[in-house]
């Protein structure tokens, strides 16, 4: 007899209501694979993209979203290295929810040589609630931005899960933090790390980030958001200053000043690229010692994949919304109802 999973798929682009839940046969890991039985996954921008169709999918429908996972080992596949069954992992790569299947099932295959293991102290949940967007964060910080400890660093849309996460990170490497978002999330944002907050309202956040840096302007903007103004964000900058685009623009297309850009040296760089095992491995080894927080505005059933897609498209909150099996959630639940029998 076959064995089934849950799952939500979409079978063509579009809005919200075209993630269904199915059930579906149960992959098997190949050569140098592993099967992997999902604890929690996310729901990140890319998501979102790629079923609205302004990210192009790289396989056929009917498709599985979810660019990151946590989940434990149950079946491996021949030349699956040193992997065992039972072991904690996690997984967030390029091609997760892209080119493969991704998070939205209770099982996934995953190749054996992208996972990570889960450092102990860290729970599923919140491996899956930092994910993609310390990932994102970290590779538009780092390898692309050149991150220093003597920059100051704008980050627009810094309450999103990916602008959230560049504040810890940015905050944690030394660098100053002058965060851009809404009003209602000024006390989160120092509590991880800002040292100023400008609400993201009016004309003038050009002036209240040059009084901020005493007139100098910020040695990097990153935008995190998918309303970019990039006339402004160049403005911000100081010379030699550079501006990361950490995410897909609704509009892409945007004028500049070339001479602007020439007097003043200024770089405009793109930071989508996977990050380095190593590189995750120890982003999850600062989640695991308290030095980064993983920030999950709320935990909802697998099955409730349409309406979580709904919320982030109406607010992106704080944080980000982690989906987990519902069998999973439901077994939790009843252990913590139970009476124990003296």
């Amino acid at each position: 007899m076959t064995e089934t999973m849950r799952a939500v798929i979409m079978e063509r682009i579009g809005k919200p209501r075209v993630l269904k839940p199915a059930r579906l046969a149960r992959p098997q890991p190949g050569s140098g694979e592993v099967l992997v039985k999902v604890h929690a996954t996310s729901v990140n921008p890319v998501d979102l993209l790629l079923r609205s169709g302004r990210f192009v999918l790289r396989k056929p429908m009917p498709h599985i979203l979810g660019a990151d996972l946590a989940g434990e080992i149950v079946k491996l596949g021949e030349e699956a290295g040193d992997w065992g069954t039972g072991d904690r992992v996690c997984a967030c790569f390029e091609a997760l929810g892209t080119e493969i299947d991704g998070g939205y099932a209770e099982y996934c295959v995953l190749p054996a040589d992208q996972l990570i293991a889960l450092p102990d102290y860290l729970d599923y949940q919140s491996a899956a609630a930092a994910g993609a967007s310390f990932a994102a964060a970290f590779q538009a910080l780092a390898p692309t931005g050149k991150l220093k400890k003597a920059d100051t660093v704008v980050i627009r849309g810094a309450a999103g899960s990916v602008g959230a996460a560049a504040v810890q990170i940015t905050a944690a490497r030394g660098a100053r933090v002058i965060a851009i978002s809404e009003s209602q999330f000024v006390s989160k944002l120092h509590d991880i790390g800002a040292d100023i907050v400008l609400e993201d309202a009016g004309g003038d956040l050009v002036r209240q980030v040059k009084v901020a840096t005493r007139e100098n302007g910020a040695s990097m903007v990153l935008h995190c958001s998918d309303q970019l103004d990039m006339d402004e964000s160049l403005d911000m900058l100081c010379p030699g200053g550079r501006l990361v685009i950490a995410g897909a623009l609704k509009k892409p297309q945007a004028k500049l000043n070339a001479m602007d850009l020439y007097l003043r040296n200024l770089s405009i760089l793109g930071a989508y690229s996977s990050i380095r095992p190593k590189d995750y491995e120890s982003l999850l080894g600062g989640l695991a010692k308290g030095r980064y927080q993983a920030l999950a505005q709320e935990v909802m059933p697998l099955s409730q994949a349409r309406q979580a897609h709904q919320k982030l498209e109406k607010s992106a909150g704080f944080g980000k919304i982690v989906l987990a099996p519902d069998a999973l959630l439901e077994a939790a639940k009843e252990a913590e109802n139970r009476i124990p029998i003296e």
